[in-house]
């Protein structure tokens, strides 16, 4: 995949370097622009107040460092209360108006309030998210193109007026912008200040030169835009054939059925045993009697020497959702559904818990490496096998764990099954809650899924890692 934003990055950092496009002799300086400018702005000569320690690189001679201030005016938005929100109110400008570098104009809020004359938008300002929870959201800017000068913009963000937008617009997406509020100053890590905006250097061309960098990323970015939809088409289709592949393979299309592998039905008898002897020995939950499987639950038809079952009747289930314990800074690794993604863990988020929390946990019985990791709610279906010696599963998560520790599964068999959209399907028929969709244990239980040979299973699970290797290009 081709990193479009990184080339966008580095062409800006071209453009504002000088070094995009050829500089022009007949171009006329761009100290006589901005100091016509500065003038007709701060009503005094501009002023070129900028230390040589303060200058960041060198630009051409025809190009001049100057502040933002010396080139256009800034505005902080409008402070509203809730109470003010009003259907037949004025519109006003949030962050969230601002999606990849165009105004958004879906999701409105109107208010009935005083609002100054510099906090109407006017045709061509540039409007900045100055303030966000989020770091990386700080400085996302869009220029407004409307004809309406009854628009206001909130609080949290600022505009830049300029003639020069077009190319203002360019640099404060560049990383040249960006390293003025970047820094580890804890009180300005989320925010761009007025005082910032207005004591920023930016390196301004001649007028002449700023219509060609404009025109060149233009062009050059339209490009980009449609790499980037070929990009989004391509992965969507990859995640369609993915799945596909995986519907396939867990239907046993994708593998032969092989006589001397023996029967589901063998399978399945000789797992009872063993479920059946750890429930008498006291090692297991005894479970309550199934409903016999009707042809309606059975998503699919399955091969002749295949099985339905109920999914508590091949896999026991330990559930350690409840109270959650203690984290500490090392220790035993606590593995939660944050941790769990479709196929894989994600150990990006560490957590750990003490050894005596740990045997304290392992009454309902102890995961192990292998053993299927389910995530039951926020999110809700994932799958992915355990692949560390020690840990102690948490919340909302379910382990799977087969009745013997002699090998009559192959657990990636069920992990994909799970992944599949008939496994899904289910998930979504029998999940409860209102605001967060979870699935109770009692209802997993009871649902459906097909026992092929444990041969079958492992023939299955190399196709489908073999078809979905290929799929990634590896």
């Amino acid at each position: 995949m081709i990193d479009t934003q990184e080339i966008r990055k580095k062409i800006l950092s071209l453009a504002l370097t000088g070094k995009l496009v050829e500089q022009n002799s007949s171009d006329t300086p761009a100290h006589q622009l901005v100091e016509s400018l500065s003038g007709s702005l701060n009503n005094h000569p501009f002023e070129n107040d900028i230390s040589a320690q303060e200058i960041p690189y060198e630009i051409p001679d025809s190009w001049v460092w100057c502040r933002l201030s010396d080139i256009g005016t800034t505005n902080i938005g409008l402070t509203y209360h809730p109470q003010d929100v009003a259907e037949d109110g004025t519109i006003v400008i949030r962050s969230s108006n601002i999606i990849k570098g165009k105004m958004d104009y879906a999701d409105l809020v109107k208010v009935k309030c005083q609002i100054r004359e510099n906090q109407y938008l006017k045709r061509n300002d540039i409007v900045i998210c100055a303030r966000n929870g989020s770091k990386a959201l700080v400085g996302k800017c869009a220029i407004y193109e409307g004809d309406s000068d009854v628009i206001s913009f909130g609080a949290f963000m600022a505009i830049f007026r300029t003639p020069f937008f077009q190319y203002a617009y360019l640099y404060f997406n560049s990383p040249v912008f960006r390293r003025n509020f970047s820094n580890d100053d804890s009180k300005q890590i989320n925010q761009v200040t007025q005082n910032i905006l207005k004591n920023s250097l930016i390196p301004i061309p001649p007028e002449e030169e700023q219509k060609r960098i404009t025109d060149k990323i233009n062009s050059v970015f339209s490009f980009l835009d449609t790499i980037d939809t070929l990009q989004s088409q391509y992965q969507e289709n990859l995640v369609t054939l993915k799945s596909k592949i995986i519907d396939a393979g867990i239907q046993g299309k994708l593998t032969e059925q092989l006589p001397e592998d023996g029967t589901a039905e063998e399978l399945y008898q000789r797992i009872q045993q063993e479920k059946l002897a750890l429930e008498k020995a006291g090692k297991v939950k005894k479970s309550k009697p199934l409903p016999p499987i009707s042809e309606e639950e059975k998503p699919f038809d399955i091969p002749d020497n295949w099985k339905w079952v109920r999914l508590i009747e091949v896999l026991n289930f330990i559930d350690y959702r409840g109270a959650t314990p203690n984290k500490i800074g090392s220790g035993v690794p606590f593995v939660t559904a944050k941790n769990v993604r479709q196929g894989y863990i994600d150990y990006t988020i560490k957590e750990y818990i003490s050894e005596e929390d740990y045997i304290n946990r392992q009454t309902r019985g102890i995961s192990r490496k292998g053993d299927i990791l389910f995530t039951t709610e926020a999110p809700m279906g994932y799958a992915a096998i355990a692949d560390l010696e020690i840990f102690s599963a948490g919340q909302r998560l379910i382990t799977f764990q087969q009745y013997t520790t002699d090998e009559y599964m192959e657990n990636k068999y069920y992990m994909y099954y799970i992944a599949a959209r008939f496994f899904q399907k289910q998930l979504s028929e029998k999940c409860s809650g209102t605001t967060v969709k979870g699935i109770k244990a009692d209802r997993l239980k009871q649902f459906v899924v097909p026992l092929p040979s444990l041969a079958e299973q492992k023939r299955i699970v190399a196709k489908l890692e073999e078809l979905l290797t290929l799929c990634e290009g590896k």
